[in-house]
This record gives structure tokens, sequence and C-alpha cells, in this order.
């Protein structure tokens, strides 16, 4: 038989040579050896050319093919450990001598805490392994091959191990633990048989991601049903018991044993892997050691939980006007109205601050026309600019626009434009930019304007040469996040106040921008239900406030039974607005669709003493405000597959009814440990298990924690807006058992809107048991 050969396609990593501690005890390097490897065609697996005997090869085997090994060259890779804070490992392996062995994690604008609470190290050569210990977690690195275990201390379970084990029926490594090319490095995983991945970003299909295959790059996803992502995030939980967070800006595949069932394949578009593990079982205490690394939303305005309005498009200043006079004739609490892009001159994908009076008039004017009816105003924008534009010039010369490696002008790229002209980039990383950029809000914010929405960001092209060198396989999943930290940071300085952005692009570290909300989504059951799931996807990943359209952005001719549906979902969602491409106020669904809704806005409304406080818990905590049932109940195996139900804070069991029809509908949903009480009705549920109910149209199953105590406030036809609720007396409202301390202690330490204090003068104390 004729030997079996291949070109080398990708280094292994192979052998570790010596660890080196530094002097203070809290960074230890590891040389590691990469050999040649390659893959022989004929059947799976990998080969490096050390003998086959040391790589495990079954030589017995009758069908074995002769094999010519690839040569022995040796290529010096480095591994460097820290643990920047208690639970949390930090590795970066790369090429010796590569920048990012160097840096302390900050370079790319991700990680804003390098070391929130360095750990000490301690290593030990046991000959065939090097040890690698903090307080709390044990590193075993295998010397030869090279391998990865990491070990909880106090249990002496395992959390993470590469997946050096597993191997084809001749013995070959089908997933060897770090495979390095000239464009990228991949690290492989093992899972375990009941391991469950969750994470990686604003995905739209199921919350659990094992069997799926994703690639992490912000894309124009043109709807939630394209399996493109707008906000995808480097950040993954898993049953095991660890969070894994990779630092870069680079595309990312992840294949969470799609090719190869128990394999979690990370594969990283770059030459170097940077990646944190935070150990431990319960999500919401690894979430804050993920941000206590890449920083937290502030607590928005108290009107930004309110009820938003927006449609694509409100062509005059009389259209909405007549919105917000329509909802105060209706009854319907609002507080803020959304201007899309016919504010502008030039307003196909185009953002140049010049205001369109012909159709608007003066903007502090209509700022204050608006503020007569109680509503705020939201504005569009993205970060493009049209030649037709009167500041294009300005912009091209002084060098504020994102420019090619060939040193011409960078258009979008994946983004269609109407007129088929380029669309030029705003470039974050040059600080004039940057500042000029920044300076344009300044005028709408003094006139009143409370918000922008700072949509699209994904269409960075791939050759680019960005102002501060940031190395264009770097720089398109950054942009988004440069670009929203651009505009909230201007917010800030500009108001004095939380800032807050309505975003749809986004990467790691977006979180500390609120908010985000889910893109288009279509307006269908489908829709509807992608939405959930993205959100609750995202939750893990980049925690904080996020939302969606009501009613979805565009498709079929949305029915009131779904708007209705929708409304329901949304007014317990984390923020609220409807928007589309077409009418999403409630009284244009008919007169039944108008009553169901306003009794659900109001019934937020009355909910936003809870809202405020859920909102502070996540501030401080880095929680997400919406969370998956696995978030609190993480040892429920049911429960941390739950994508088509939803926490709001830790109390509320939000269960959406997914349908567009007005006939009442058989919901089943699963129920968390503990007892459960139906908000509306009081009736009780007991978990854990699986419940069903009917719900006609007026009723969306909420459900509300045995032992919580939710405050709630008045709400009826004189509460306009969310500043009418100032100074409202709050009612506490328990749940189960829960004794005079419990309330005592409760009423002590809630906080009122704006951080005043609470005012509990209100109707006694209403007691479920």
């Amino acid at each position: 038989m004729e030997p079996t050969t291949a070109a080398a396609t990708a280094l292994l990593l192979r052998r570790v040579g010596e660890a080196t501690p530094d002097d203070t005890g809290t960074t230890v390097r590891l040389a590691v050896d990469g050999l040649p490897g390659v893959q022989l065609g004929v059947m799976p697996g990998w080969l490096t050319g050390e003998p086959l005997e040391a790589q495990g090869v079954e030589t017995q085997m009758p069908n074995l093919p002769e094999i010519d090994l690839p040569p022995t060259d040796v290529t010096a890779f480095e591994v460097v450990v820290t643990a920047p804070q208690p639970d949390c490992l930090r590795l970066v392996l790369a090429p010796a001598g590569a920048p990012t062995l160097t840096d302390d994690g900050t370079g790319l604008g991700i990680v804003l805490t390098p070391a929130p609470e360095v750990q000490q190290l301690r290593v030990e050569d046991g000959g065939t392994h090097v040890v690698i210990e903090s307080p709390t977690l044990r590193l075993e690195v295998g010397r030869a091959p090279f391998t990865l275990r990491l070990v909880d201390r106090a249990s002496g379970a395992t959390v993470l191990r590469t997946a050096d084990r597993l191997r084809q029926v001749a013995g070959l490594l089908t997933a060897p633990s770090v495979l390095a090319t000239e464009a990228s490095t991949t690290l492989n995983l093992e899972l375990g048989p009941d391991e469950d991945v969750l994470g990686f970003g604003e995905q739209f299909g199921r919350l659990v991601k094992n069997g799926q295959l994703l690639t992490l790059r912000s894309e124009d996803a043109c709807g939630t049903g394209t399996g493109l992502a707008y906000k995808p995030v480097p950040v993954w939980h898993s049953s095991a018991g660890y969070t894994g967070f990779l630092n870069t800006g680079a595309v990312v595949t992840a294949d969470v044993g799609h090719s190869r069932p128990s394999v979690l394949s990370l594969g990283v578009h770059d030459r170097a892997i940077d990646l944190y593990v935070m150990a431990g079982p319960d999500p919401a205490r690894r979430l804050t050691a993920y941000t206590a690394l890449t920083g937290r939303a502030d607590v928005p305005e108290p009107w930004a939980l309110g009820y938003w309005m927006g449609r694509c498009r409100y062509h005059t200043s009389e259209e909405v006007l007549e919105v917000g006079r329509s909802a105060r004739a209706n009854g319907v609490p609002m507080d803020v109205v959304h201007l899309d892009p016919d504010w502008l001159v030039v307003d196909r994908l185009n953002t140049d601050f010049i205001w369109n009076e012909k159709r608007f008039g003066p903007r502090k004017q209509f700022v204050e026309d608006l503020t007569e009816l109680s509503l705020r105003l939201s504005v569009w924008e993205l970060p493009y600019l049209d030649p037709a534009s009167p500041i294009f010039e300005e912009a091209e010369r002084e060098g504020y626009l994102v420019r090619r490696l060939d040193g011409s002008l960078a258009g979008i790229q994946k983004t269609p434009t109407p007129d088929g002209r380029m669309r030029a980039l705003v470039d974050f990383t040059n600080p004039a930019a940057k500042r000029w950029w920044q300076e344009m809000h300044r005028d709408f914010l003094a006139d009143g304007v409370a918000v922008f929405k700072t949509d699209f960001g994904e269409a960075l092209p791939d050759d680019v040469a960005l102002f501060d060198g940031t190395p264009p396989h770097q720089a398109h999943n950054l942009y988004p996040l440069r670009y929203n930290g651009a505009v909230s940071d201007a917010i800030r300085e500009f108001t004095g106040r939380a800032p807050l952005v309505w975003g749809r692009s986004g990467w790691a570290g977006s979180h500390r921008y609120p908010g985000q909300w889910g893109g288009d989504a279509e307006s269908t059951v489908a829709g509807m239900q992608a939405t959930v799931r993205g959100g609750l996807s995202y939750a893990l990943s980049a925690p904080g406030f996020w939302s969606h359209d009501i009613g979805g952005f565009f498709g079929p001719e949305l029915s009131p039974a779904l708007y209705v549906r929708w409304t329901q979902m949304g007014a317990l969602s984390p923020l609220m607005r409807a928007h589309g491409l077409r009418p999403r106020e409630p009284w244009a669904f008919g007169e039944e669709a108008l009553r169901i809704c306003r009794d659900w806005v109001r019934l937020r409304y009355s909910l936003l003493p809870y809202l405020w406080q859920v909102a502070r818990e996540s501030a401080r905590n880095g929680w997400p405000v919406m969370r998956p049932l696995g978030f609190h109940y993480p040892h429920d195996r049911v429960a941390r597959s739950v994508d088509d139900s939803f926490m709001l804070g830790r109390d509320l069991l939000v269960v959406p009814v997914f349908d567009d029809g007005d006939a009442p509908v058989e919901r089943t949903f699963w129920v968390p440990e503990g007892e459960w009480f139906d908000l509306h009705d009081d009736s009780r549920f007991v978990g854990p298990g699986h419940h069903t109910v009917t719900a006609p149209l007026e009723r969306m199953p909420v459900l509300v924690r045995g032992g919580a105590i939710v405050p709630r406030v008045p709400v009826d036809e004189s509460v306009r807006a969310v500043d009418d609720l100032a100074g409202t007396p709050w009612t506490l409202h328990a749940y189960g058992d829960v004794t005079d301390d419990d309330l005592a202690a409760a009423a002590s330490s809630l906080v009122g809107f704006g951080g005043l204090p609470a005012d509990l003068s209100g109707p006694p104390v209403r007691h479920v048991r």
C-alpha cells in the first residue's frame, strides 16, 4: 500500500516546557511547542510527526494505511496564566513574543478593569503535569501532550477540560487541545454527557446551543429568522459550572457539538486566544464577575421604564403630536415617542444632524410641544454618511471617515443602499472624529431630545485601516461597541444624567451602554418567538436592559390578536417600545385591542416600583433585567432550557402566549420549585413541574414567586406618564409565606424613582397566602 500523506495545514500544541512564575506570584508563563499537524483525508483525525504510539494511534488496526508523518519542526508558543479576581483565571495563548501576551486585557477596549481583585498563584511541577493553583481553582496543564483541566478546589469537580481524550477508531485525535494556523486559533473543549451550553449573544435559535454552529460576527441580520446576529457576544455559560469570555474583536466560530457531538470548538480568527474563565455553579455570580471586568450599565432615568411609541415613519410634527394627543384621549400612559429618519433632510442611510424644519418645524419648539403632552423625544441615527450630505466633504477632508488598507475611502458592506451610492463610516478610533460626532449631538440634547436610537453599525468592511491601528480582523466587531459608546458618553457629558441609547448592533461590552433592542423581527408568531429567544440568549452574555419592537418591525399584516399578545409580553419586558413599518399605536387595531392593551400598559405602570428595584439590582450586580429561568434555578435541568418564558427580576415569571388568533389558547409552561401565584387572580401553582392554563385574549400568565414582596402603585386614567407617579404612595404586595419582619425589611430597602425614598404610606399591605 502506498503511504498516505498530507501537507501540514496547522500546528498542534503538544509539549509544555518550563513554567516560570513572575516575581509577584500573580503570573505564570508556560513555554509550549507547536508541531506541524496533518489530517490524512481518508479518515478523520490529526497526526503530528511524533511516534505513533506516543500519539495513541492503534497500530494494530487492520485497515490502517501506511502513514508518512509530517516533520517535527518546533514553533514556540507561550501560555500566560493570571487570576484577575476570585474564581477566575485568564489564559492567554499565542506564538512566543506576540503583543497579546503582555497586554493587561484592556487593549481592545472590551475589558475596562483588568484585575479587579488579583489573586496569588502557586506553581507545582508534577512531572507529567504543571499544576497552577489560585485560592479556589486548580489548573492542571498536561506536559506531553499539552492539555488543560480546570478543577474547583473545594468540590474537586472538573469545570472545564480540553478534548484531547476524544479519538476516532484508529486512535487519531479528533479534537486536539489547540490548533493554530496563520489565520486562526482553535480551542477544543470536551462536553460532558449532560452539559448544556448557553449564550453567545443575541442568537435567535434555541436557548441551549448544543448542536448549533454559530459564527459570531455582527451583521445586518435583516430579521430574526435569517441565522445571522446583530449582537453576537463571545461569552457563554456551561452547566458544568463556568462562564467563558473570549477577549477579542475577531470573528469567532462556536461549534457546540455540531460537527463532533462531544466537543465545544472555539475558533478565533486570530493568532492568539485570550480566554477568561469564571467558575462557580451560579450564573448570577459569574456574570457579576464578568461585568467587574467589562463594566456595568447605569440605571436609566425612571421615564425610560415607561411606554415608548414609534413608527417607520412619522413624516411631520403634526403626525407625531397627533399620536401624543390620541394617547391622552384614549387614556394610554406613554412617555416617549420615537422619530425615525424623516427628521433628516438627507435621510436614506445617512446621519449628518441637519434637522428637517420643513417637516418638523424648529426642533426646540417641537420638543416643547411634546413636553406639553408629557412626552419625551427619541431620535434615530446611524454612523454612516452619504456623499450627498453637505458635511461629507468636511468629514473626508479632516480624516474623520474610515479608509481601506489601500488608502481609498471605505464604504459600508452587506447593507444595500437605496440609490447605489456608497456610504462612508465615521472612524470612532480617531479622537477628533469621535469628538466631531459627539458634538453634533450637543444642540439636540440642549433642545431636550432624550434618547438617540443608535441604529445599524454592522457594516464595517474587513479591509480597513483604522486611525488607531486596530488590526483589520479585529475591527469589524469592535465597531458597534465604539459607536454606541461614543453616543452614550456624549449623552452623559452633555446632560449629566445616566445615558440611554437604543442600539441594534453590539459585541462584548455593549451591555454597559443601555439599552439594546432585538432588531427587525417579523410580525409573525415565529418572529415573536425568535425575539424571546434572542433576548434570553443576549441576557446571559451582555446583561442589562434589552427590549424589542412590539408587533415586530416588518412582514405580513399584523393581526390585532398578535399585536395584543406582543403588547402583553412587552409590558413585562425590561423596556417597552412599540415600533414597525406600519402603525403600532393600540388604537389602530380596533376597540377590543385598545381596551386590552391599555390595561396591560397600565399594569406595567403599576409595576414600575418593582421594575425600578430590579433595574437597580441589575446595575449593581451586573445582571440582566430579563432573565432565563435557569438564571435563578441553575440546578433545574428543565428550567435552564426553557426559552418560551422568562423571569422579570427574580420574582415575576412571564409566560408569553405565542398565538395570532382571538380564541382562548391552552398554554403549557414550566414552573420552577416552590409556590407561585397568578398576578391576576392569586391562583396557586406548585413547582417544579409543567402546568397548563387557558389564556383568553385579555390574559397572559404572569406568576409571582412565593415569598416575594412586590411594590406597586395605583394607576388610573389620570396617569399620563411616569412623572405623574412621583410621590404616589406605594403598596407592598406580599405573596406566600411572608412575615411582618420580611415586610419591614423590604420596606426599609426600597428606593423610589430617581433615588428618592419610596413613599409607603399608601393602603395596607396586600398579603396573599
